[in-house]
């Protein structure tokens, strides 16, 4: 099951061992946490037990024997671990695993290979980045929750400039709906309240330029100069989206790789490469066009900053080159 769907549930029926798969950590433990909601507000001081990369495994299990104070159910959370098992703690786990205790919930964070032989015994959740429809649903049930209603194009805006965030954008949801109270939430109150991030603003303002839409450029910038952001912050910006959008282009790294190796999240890695996949069919030559600007822009930021020119004339010089190579 995906993470998003567990999360979006109203009521959980709690397994008695589950396997959080990935690697998004804010997910693990919101996951964590709405496991932990299926108990009685005031059991779960008294009823949780949460064990660290250097924790026996004797330790863990025993506190997954230990008789709920309350009378209740226990949830046992056991976190990452990248040191191997000994063959005495393999065994125990493998013999509690075999016949847990249905009055505990144990819940295991996955290490590559350390559970592989268990996995029968486990609810497996995948902690991993939503994809946008995901990110909707979400928003939209969170919003539900507070009572109000939402714009879908105002709900896409939200989506778009949290980036594939999920953490920050069900913060950005619970805000707009304390700000709507109870009422319709539309575009006007996304860009009041929602800045967008930084990642994706950059890349809305470099693919405005690709796409030859030069009136949407130039407002951007504009837009971003009116609020004092400084020369050298925007050079920057367009600079390193292309460079984002070349590395989509040319390299063979997966999308998860890809997003590690240019420090960009996975879901704009995703849209990128789709959208210059259609670019390299509509537009002749686009990957060299690509690379020649990309460098370019490189040569302009090196210039700025070894003096020889100021940060205000390297972004008129960037910004001139990309409305006349990009002109359609």
């Amino acid at each position: 099951m995906r993470a998003v769907e567990f999360l979006d549930k109203n009521e959980v029926q709690l397994a008695p061992c589950y396997l959080l798969q990935g690697t998004d950590g804010y997910i693990v433990r919101s996951v964590v946490d709405k496991i932990l909601s299926a108990l009685p507000e005031e059991d779960r001081e008294f009823n949780y037990d949460e064990f660290g990369e250097e924790a026996p495994v004797a330790d863990v299990i025993a506190a997954l024997e230990t008789v709920s104070l309350t009378g209740g159910r226990r949830v046992v959370f056991m976190r990452r671990r990248n040191r191997a098992f000994s063959p005495e703690e393999k065994r125990a786990l493998g013999s509690y695993l075999s016949a847990p205790n249905l009055d505990s919930v144990f819940v295991v964070e996955d290490s590559p290979g350390r559970y592989t032989e268990y996995d029968d015994a486990f609810f497996r959740i995948e902690c991993k980045e939503p994809s946008p429809d995901e990110m909707k649903r979400s928003a939209l049930a969170r919003i539900g929750e507070g009572g109000c209603s939402v714009r879908p194009t105002a709900l896409a805006k939200l989506v778009s400039y949290c980036n594939g965030d999920y953490g920050r954008m069900i913060a950005e949801a619970r805000k707009l709906c304390d700000y709507a109270d109870g009422g319709e939430i539309d575009e006007d109150a996304v860009d009041a309240l929602v800045a967008p991030d930084s990642d994706y603003r950059g890349y809305l303002l470099a693919s405005a330029f690709d796409e030859g839409n030069g009136e949407k450029a130039l407002g951007m910038l504009a837009a971003m100069q009116s609020k004092g952001e400084p020369a050298a912050r925007m050079l920057y910006a367009i600079t390193s989206s292309y460079r984002k959008m070349l590395h989509c282009a040319i390299s063979d790294l997966s999308d998860a790789e890809l997003a590690k190796a240019t420090g960009a999240s996975l879901a704009s890695v995703r849209t990128t490469r789709n959208i210059i996949a259609a670019r390299k069919r509509s537009v002749p030559g686009y990957v060299v066009k690509l690379k020649e600007q990309t460098e370019y822009l490189y040569g302009l930021e090196y210039k700025f900053k070894s003096g020889r020119i100021t940060d205000e004339n390297a972004l008129r010089l960037a910004v001139g080159k990309l409305l006349a190579v990009n002109a359609r």
